[in-house]
Order: C-alpha cells, then sequence, then structure tokens
C-alpha cells in the first residue's frame, strides 16, 4: 500500500532514473567511494545532493474511514556543487536542468487517488563556500504534494 515514505522513495527514483549527469548523495547516507568525487586527473568533480522536506499534512474534503483525502505538502532540494573558482554558470545551469526533471510531473500513481504531484521549480541563487573551502552550492527547489486516500 502506497505511503508517505513510498512518496519520497518515488521523488528519490525520478531523480537518479533521470539524471545522468553527476553522482548524488542523499540524507543521512555516507557517499560512495572515491569521495570527494574526482576525474581521471584528481580534479573535484560537481555532484548533487537531494534533500526532501515535509511540512506537514491534513485532511482535506470529507469521507469514512478509509476514504478520506490527505494532502502532504513538501519540498524537493537538490543542491549542486560545484568546485571553488569554477564559476557560478555551470552549477546554475545543472539547477535549472536538475528542475526540469520534476517541472509539473505526476508520478507515484498506481492506486486511485495517491500521486505525488511536482510544481514549477526555481534554481535559487548561489551560496557561498561549503565549510571545507572546496564547493560552491546552488540550490533547486521544487514545490510537491503527496495526495493520499486512506
Amino acid at each position: 500500500m502506497a505511503d508517505y515514505a513510498g512518496a519520497e522513495a518515488a521523488i528519490k527514483a525520478r531523480l537518479v532514473a533521470n539524471w545522468p549527469t553527476t553522482r548524488i548523495t542523499y540524507q543521512n547516507e555516507t557517499p560512495a567511494h572515491p569521495w570527494p568525487p574526482i576525474d581521471g586527473d584528481g580534479l573535484l568533480v560537481p555532484w548533487v545532493n537531494l534533500e526532501i522536506e515535509c511540512f506537514g499534512s491534513r485532511i482535506v474534503g470529507q469521507g469514512m474511514p478509509g476514504n478520506r483525502v490527505y494532502r502532504y505538502d513538501g519540498l524537493i532540494s537538490v543542491h549542486v556543487f560545484t568546485p571553488i573558482d569554477s564559476g557560478a554558470d555551470g552549477g546554475k545551469a545543472m539547477a535549472v536542468a536538475v528542475g526540469e526533471i520534476f517541472r509539473r510531473k505526476k508520478f507515484y500513481d498506481t492506486e486511485p487517488g495517491i500521486c505525488v504531484r511536482t510544481e514549477d521549480p526555481y534554481p535559487a541563487g548561489g551560496n557561498s563556500k561549503s565549510d571545507d573551502g572546496a564547493w560552491f552550492g546552488t540550490t533547486m527547489t521544487c514545490a510537491f504534494v503527496y495526495w493520499h486516500r486512506g
């Protein structure tokens, strides 16, 4: 049966299936080796980190138990990290491209009344240097709603 955890897994799977450009890291998971990501010459290469946040849920409409509609509101953030001194354009272009993966999509809809719907993504301005001084971050954010009937 579909649930919110499955909705988050579907968001992750959508990114993995559609983003072959760089390595992807996830919340509370140790990145695969080698870390940090490097090319054949030992130079740092861009990577992205997926973050999913739920801001709450509520019942919308009327219904008997088992047939109520719940709405979970959340935000998908994909943080694009590029090496320091490589300029901001590459990170911004990647943030825009990863946003298109989620622009106004409907997925995780295997059961009637249950799905994830995304809205329009936007690339936020570049952040400052990372704590270790090696990375410059640009973030793509996209609001989503997980609709659940239960």
